[in-house]
């Protein structure tokens, strides 16, 4: 595995961004907007997970972010959904205290990622027993890819039925849904994202957990997209759970990054 020939971290940062962009592209309340240094983009869904301030500038001072921070708060006081601000942690001056900063700013950490990158992932052998895996092919079975990640998460993701749940999102990207006797156990897409085969919504009922679902799941989801647009280099953003599993596939980290979330909706208030 090569590491990407551009910087890893704008690399990184352009995925995510676009990425969620498309994903929120059918939403009808959608609100995307890019200023200097920070983009918006939020679908108007009830969901923290599909709105996100994404901070895009390298370098950015203490007073920078605090500026961002302040800013972002006042775009998202109106838009009344929950939202995520994404911090790239490459991307701050060296000795900015980023969690002190944002606390002032009323945001708190909530979840970290860490954006990956692979030309392409190491071959396996076989799927699991029992395990049958294939694109769905109408509503429904793109609707049971939302349950199983909001089982997994425990995140309640019906909102977002109205747009990831239907066929017609996906007519030009990859969902996969992996069944066990025929009830939904994993599941995995594949965007197309400026040249890349960008991996998400990967998740495991918690039912099915540690038997390798979503890596045949996830591997699956990556052929079809292989198949169909090419094999182009794959970049993702994974849990500090999933990270482990990534890099047994192949992935090498090019980013670190927190999603902070206004302190009142964690209790820290």
């Amino acid at each position: 595995m090569i590491r990407p020939v551009d910087d890893g971290v704008d690399l990184s940062v352009r995925q995510m961004r676009e990425a969620w962009r498309l994903m929120c592209r059918d939403s009808p309340r959608k609100q995307v907007l890019a200023e200097d240094g920070i983009d918006y983009i939020f679908s108007g869904l009830p969901v923290a997970f599909f709105n996100v301030a994404v901070l895009t500038r390298p370098s950015i001072s203490a007073t920078a972010l605090r500026s961002f921070g302040d800013e972002a708060r006042a775009w998202a006081a109106d838009k009344e959904v929950p939202w995520f601000f994404v911090l790239t942690h490459e991307a701050l001056d060296p000795g900015v205290d980023a969690p002190a900063i944002l606390a002032g700013c009323g945001l708190a950490p909530a979840l970290p990622l860490t954006g990956m990158f692979a030309t392409q992932v190491v071959p396996v052998t076989g799927t699991p027993a029992g395990l049958q895996i294939a694109v769905p092919d109408d509503d429904e079975g793109c609707a049971a890819v939302l349950d199983v990640n909001s089982a997994a998460y425990e995140m309640d993701l019906d909102a977002a039925k109205i747009v990831l749940g239907r066929q017609a999102f996906w007519h030009d990207q990859v969902a996969v849904l992996g069944r066990v006797g025929g009830a939904p156990a994993s599941s995995a897409a594949v965007l197309i994202v400026d040249g890349c085969r960008y991996v998400a919504l990967v998740a495991t009922h918690p039912a099915h957990r540690r038997r390798g679902y979503a890596d045949a799941v996830m591997r699956h989801a990556l052929d079809v997209a292989a198949t169909t647009y090419g094999e182009l280099p794959t970049v993702l953003h994974a849990t500090d759970a999933g990270r482990p599993v990534y890099e047994r596939m192949g992935y090498a980290s090019i980013s670190t990054h927190t999603l902070y979330m206004d302190s009142a909706l964690l209790g820290e208030h």
